[in-house]
């Protein structure tokens, strides 16, 4: 019996910080940047509380690209991708763990920081 497998993420939330855009050895762009994403709730007592957790997202190439020039702080984005984890060796030879979401498709949920020039300023920017 072959099992299937499905991993697919969708987060919503806030840049925390502008994206970092580098070039790979082999000339492949990568950007990363953190998002924000708010959890609101109600005690059984009323009080209102909120959560923010923050997700590291990496993309790829012409998105890097598109990301790293238009993207800033405090935008708003819809990311849509898979989760990944990877390890790494840090400078005491320990391994460490990244959990990270690898977007396939980044939408600006508010105006980019340079606003395209054939995009009516209202609709959603999808790369």
């Amino acid at each position: 019996m072959k099992m299937v497998g499905i991993n697919r993420v969708v987060l919503a939330g806030n840049l925390a910080r502008d994206p970092e855009m580098k070039e790979t050895s082999n000339g492949r762009f990568i950007a990363t940047f953190p998002v924000a994403v708010n959890k609101h709730w109600r005690t059984r007592s009323g009080e209102a509380k909120k959560e923010t957790t923050f997700f590291r997202i990496v993309v790829w190439n012409g998105t890097a690209e598109l990301c790293a020039r238009y993207l800033r702080k405090g935008g708003s984005v819809l990311v849509e991708g898979r989760l990944e984890t990877r390890s790494y060796q840090n400078s005491e030879g320990k391994t460490q763990y990244i959990t990270q979401v690898v977007g396939d498709q980044v939408t600006f949920l508010s105006k980019p920081a340079k606003a395209f020039e054939s995009e009516a300023e209202d609709s959603p920017a999808i790369i």
